[in-house]
């Protein structure tokens, strides 16, 4: 590949001429640095190629000799990439201003490579007086750049799949730990409340007792307790089944509890049995009127699985500190008086009272 030449034989100075000669060596020192250049220089005017350095010539494949008069396009990728470098050269020269861009351009043999190409015009006002090019071959640092790239889409998709993968496994740890409260949540339940009708069992009423009994201590006030026992209930599982006699016993349940008072328990304390307590009673006049809205309320008609059915309440009534100091004597006293209430008149509630235990009518 020959070197690029500005000069030729041809049109050399006469060595005779002293100032031709002078001119001659400057243009042979500017052909010099350029040549020695350690980017692509060339020079163009409408569109067309009219010399250009050695690391030019070398860059894409054409001596100056060959580059001279050929049209600039003959180094892009295709027609498009040119016109699209002409749409965005023309201003930016016409205005004086340097042209810096990079963009892909074409060897001789049709290899592609980056460049980074520095343009400006001789004369903005007068593109005739031609261009100036100066091209770098930028396709190893592209190609750094783009690995770079490359690495850190990688790792960013990395980080985002263990981001994602340590979502998957904290949602999953999260769903892990909600079931597991919900099941000791249910296990706590379980174990406070009746299975068939969702009242508080044996456990939970004697806690809420004592707590209604400590309170009572602190104000001042009165607890009343009542024993609730179902009359002719036995004959409902006999005639229609267990099935219709729990659905019985949950009918009570719901009746008792849209009776009593947000600060009043009803449990179910096995078979027909119920038992509520009624904190901050002010007298026994007013744990009697309760008993007498219960009888009303669960001796009215039950429509159950198509069936009316009928059961009255036995109930008896002990009363904090009158009849017992704590849960255990209250219940005891409660579950006497109802006793005495089954064996007098059935569907109807008696308090307690110190004698009944003389007369041996505990159950």
């Amino acid at each position: 590949m020959s070197g690029g030449r500005i000069l030729t034989a041809s049109n050399q100075p006469s060595p005779e001429d002293g100032s031709d000669a002078l001119l001659r060596q400057t243009l042979l020192e500017y052909q010099a640095i350029l040549d020695n250049a350690s980017v692509g220089i060339t020079f163009t005017r409408k569109r067309r190629f009219l010399h250009c350095n050695q690391r030019f010539s070398e860059m894409f494949g054409w001596s100056s000799d060959e580059l001279r008069e050929l049209p600039t396009e003959i180094l892009y990728p295709s027609q498009e990439a040119y016109e699209a470098l002409t749409r965005t050269a023309r201003p930016v020269l016409g205005s004086g201003e340097r042209l810096d861009l990079e963009i892909e351009m074409k060897k001789r043999d049709g290899g592609t490579f980056w460049c980074r190409m520095l343009a400006k015009t001789i004369d903005p006002h007068d593109y005739s007086k031609g261009t100036i090019y100066i091209t770098e071959d930028i396709t190893e640092r592209r190609n750094a750049q783009e690995a770079l790239l490359r690495a850190r889409d990688e790792l960013e998709l990395r980080v985002q799949e263990r981001t994602a993968a340590l979502e998957m496994a904290n949602a999953r740890l999260h769903a892990e730990i909600q079931e597991r409260k919900m099941a000791e949540q249910q296990i706590r339940y379980l174990a406070n409340h009746d299975a068939l009708t969702g009242l508080p069992n044996r456990r939970l009423l004697e806690d809420r007792l004592e707590q209604a009994i400590e309170m009572a201590r602190r104000n001042v006030h009165q607890v009343a307790v009542l024993f609730i026992d179902l009359d002719r209930f036995k004959p409902v599982n006999d005639l229609f089944g267990h099935r219709v006699g729990d659905l019985l016993l949950k009918a009570v349940a719901v009746r008792l509890r849209s009776l009593l008072r947000a600060v009043d328990t009803v449990s179910r304390v096995g078979g027909d049995e119920f038992v509520v307590v009624l904190p901050e009673m002010q007298s026994a006049v007013a744990a009697c009127e309760t008993a007498q809205r219960i009888l009303l309320a669960l001796a009215r008609p039950y429509s159950v699985d198509g069936h009316e059915l009928r059961v009255t309440p036995s109930i008896g009534i002990s009363l904090f500190p009158a009849n017992g100091i704590d849960a255990d004597s209250l219940l005891t006293a409660a579950d006497t008086a109802m006793y005495r209430s089954k064996h007098t008149v059935r569907g109807n509630f008696q308090l307690y009272q110190p004698d009944m235990r003389a007369t041996g009518v505990e159950a």
